[in-house]
């Protein structure tokens, strides 16, 4: 599927809005591969009414547009928690219909003066702040024709935002939140903790562990077909990327640059997708800067990808029928790949494999030999800590060194940088003041974490905080109640898919 813009939740751009319909209705015909549309009519059923293609790409569009004006209400409501661009369209084309359906049901219908208001909240048609008419009629008089629309749609969207609120409101209103929840969450996420780690490594316990020859041919034969090389991959990049100067740019300056960038990126896959297309040569035609790796394997990227993982991790997408990639997205611009050439992978024999097994044998007896160690550290360490010792000092007296992270709480936990950071965060939360986790295995080994003490917020923040995440986690439970009922309404509407995809 080739992904021509960015993600939903970000501004999307106008120009591109046929491209995306095309992208939607691939999705739809997908026995027709990559080439374009195969003018299937009726393309699935929803309370037994047919919808055919041209109401999809309708939907689409106002899903585009919906989110380039910034009607988040709208777009999120119905795309629900997707995690791709195609599940955000798939779901804001088929919620649409559910939404009308369950609103007529309800008699939940928007006034015009509810109209009204929202239109002037939307942020596409605000200058500072503030209602900007001048916006509204360039967006009606320049942008809409180009996509087949007239000032309806606006009306159209905004109605369908305001019974969205509606609705979320009058489903919320389900959802009791008692004040000890908000009490435990706000402590929770603004307790102060002082964590204390101790680290055991492995890497030196694995290197005195001697692997016989027997040992090692033992493993092999029990599952050599595991023992294979790496495919590695060559590709050209054509890179879309903004100036030196442009890297500079801040706010609106910065993303029109990247806009300009971005269409002339999809200009130029569109160019390159069929097998047979002059990589090389559109790329020269629109000016794209060209980069060649050498060969390299999915986990050592050639340095000249280092800079953008997702340019490594795609090149491994590409075969000989669909050679050059989608439009990839990075920091400072777009890149498109083209596979130049393939090593594939092969069966290694035990010699060739030897280093490999070796390794996984020590790192595996390493690991069983330190779960041990680990709880008789951990048992003197406890002796020492009953003794008053502090866990510094109980955790040199027991042949490691502590470490003290600085005092966070949960809300600044993702600014902690420090190896095993994740897993840290994750046990200290469960622990209270005084206690010593279990060991707790790493890949380099394995962590003590110890909780100094948790210092909970004082009374006068906890009572302004609590009064302030008590509507943010109201409205939280709100959107969520209300994305379930359009889950189980979507479940009884009788979605049925007549295309093949």
């Amino acid at each position: 599927m080739v992904n021509l813009i960015r993600k939903y939740q970000q501004p999307a751009l106008i120009v591109v809005t046929v491209l995306l319909i095309i992208t939607f209705v691939w999705y739809w015909n997908g026995n027709q591969g990559r080439g374009g549309f195969s003018g299937v009519t009726t393309v699935a059923k929803i309370y037994g009414q047919p919808i055919a293609d041209t109401d999809v790409r309708r939907d689409v569009s106002k899903f585009q547009i919906a989110a380039a004006l910034g009607m988040s209400d709208l777009v999120q409501g119905l795309a629900g928690s997707a995690e791709t661009q195609q599940q955000a369209l798939e779901n804001f084309v088929w919620n649409s219909y559910v939404l009308d359906h369950e609103a007529d049901a309800l008699q939940v219908y928007p006034t015009d003066p509810e109209v009204q208001d929202e239109l002037s909240r939307i942020p596409g048609f605000q200058t500072n702040g503030r209602f900007d008419g001048a916006k509204l009629t360039d967006f009606v008089q320049n942008k809409l024709p180009s996509l087949g629309f007239s000032d309806t749609v606006i009306d159209e969207l905004v109605r369908a935002q305001v019974r969205v609120k509606k609705l979320t409101a009058l489903i919320g209103a389900t959802v009791e939140i008692t004040p000890s929840e908000v009490k435990n969450r706000f402590q929770t996420e603004n307790e102060r903790m002082d964590v204390w780690v101790a680290r055991l490594n492995t890497s030196d316990l694995e290197k005195t562990l001697a692997i016989s020859d027997n040992d090692a041919k033992k493993a092999y034969n029990g599952n050599p077909d595991s023992y294979k090389s790496d495919e590695q991959r060559k590709v050209t990049v054509a890179g879309f990327e903004l100036t030196d100067a442009q890297k500079a740019l801040k706010g609106k300056d910065r993303t029109e640059a990247l806009q300009m960038l971005g269409n002339d990126a999809w200009t130029f896959a569109q160019a390159v997708v069929d097998k047979g297309s002059d990589f090389l040569g559109q790329a020269k035609k629109t000016g794209a800067q060209l980069k060649t790796s050498g060969f390299f394997t999915s986990t050592q990227p050639d340095p000249a990808l280092a800079g953008i993982p997702t340019l490594a991790v795609n090149a491994f997408r590409l075969d000989a029928n669909y050679p050059s990639s989608d439009v990839l997205e990075g920091p400072n611009g777009y890149y498109v790949l083209h596979l130049n050439g393939t090593v594939p992978s092969r069966q290694l024999s035990f010699e060739e494999a030897k280093p490999r097994i070796v390794a996984q044998l020590q790192k595996d007896r390493a690991a069983q030999l330190m779960q041990t160690k680990a709880t008789e550290t951990r048992d003197r360490i406890l002796a020492s800590l009953k003794t008053g010792k502090t866990f510094s000092d109980a955790a040199i007296a027991a042949g490691l060194s502590a470490e003290e992270i600085p005092p966070f709480t949960l809300l600044e936990a993702s600014k902690i940088d420090l190896p095993d950071a994740q897993s840290v965060i994750q046990t200290a939360i469960s622990l209270g003041g005084g206690q010593l986790s279990d060991f707790i295995p790493t890949d380099s080994g394995g962590l003590l974490i110890y909780m100094n003490n948790r210092q909970p917020p004082d009374s006068g923040t906890a009572a302004l905080g609590e009064a302030m995440m008590r509507d943010q986690y109201n409205r939280q439970q709100q959107i969520a109640a209300f994305a379930e009922w359009l889950r189980l309404r979507k479940d009884d509407a009788r979605l049925q898919f007549l295309a093949q995809h």
